[in-house]
């Protein structure tokens, strides 16, 4: 089970540096892994249609009416959101970031504008704990942020490069991992094959 500690660990036993004894600290180190990290973990979490941070929720329409005329309705993402995958219905939406306040209420935070009323349902990739990493994207992940270390820690291009080589093929590594664990819907249109019956 992957921790941040853990992750940002081993991202610096892979550069040459010594491992942190908790998250708290002022070494360069600290700084380094604490400031980057978060971000580095949310862009590698949105690169890529990662089966075990997808989610599935249903939208919570918002009592306030959207800014303009273009659209009618706004739905809440949730708040773990990061990137939307598919909504169902398919509808045509808007991803917008809005902070307001009416006659209907306040509400800050990232919505879906739309002319859809009712149930709403999004497919999202989550911003998930640690906790819930699979190894094959732990692993891509140390390679990741070692590569982003590097400069910062050990000022070292070449131990930069030689992380950047090692994160390619982790990355293409976990993809096919994470591919294979699930299903592949065949095509089931045969216009070819039914003509000839």
């Amino acid at each position: 089970m992957a921790t941040k500690l853990g992750l940002i660990n081993n991202a610096l036993i892979l550069i040459g540096d010594m491992p942190l004894d908790s998250l708290s600290g002022n070494s360069r180190a600290h700084k380094v892994a604490l400031n980057l990290y978060d971000n580095i973990v949310q862009n590698e979490l949105t690169k890529y249609r990662w089966g075990f941070a997808r989610k599935k929720d249903e939208l919570v329409e918002s009592t306030s009416a959207p800014e303009g005329t273009q659209y009618k309705y706004q739905y809440a993402l949730p708040t773990d959101f990061l990137v939307l995958v598919k909504t169902n219905p398919r509808v045509d939406y808007l991803l917008y970031r809005s902070t307001s306040s009416g006659s209907g209420g306040s509400f800050t935070g990232q919505h879906i504008l739309t002319n859809h009323t009712g149930e709403l349902f999004c497919d999202y990739i989550a911003n998930i704990p640690e906790a819930d990493f699979p190894v094959y994207f732990s692993k891509m992940l140390e390679y990741r942020l070692a590569m982003d270390f590097a400069p910062s820690i050990r000022d070292s291009a070449a131990s930069m490069q030689l992380m950047a080589e090692q994160y390619q093929n982790a990355s293409r590594m976990a993809r096919y991992t994470d591919s294979q664990q699930h299903p592949i819907t065949p095509i089931q249109d045969r216009p070819f094959i039914d003509v000839r019956y």
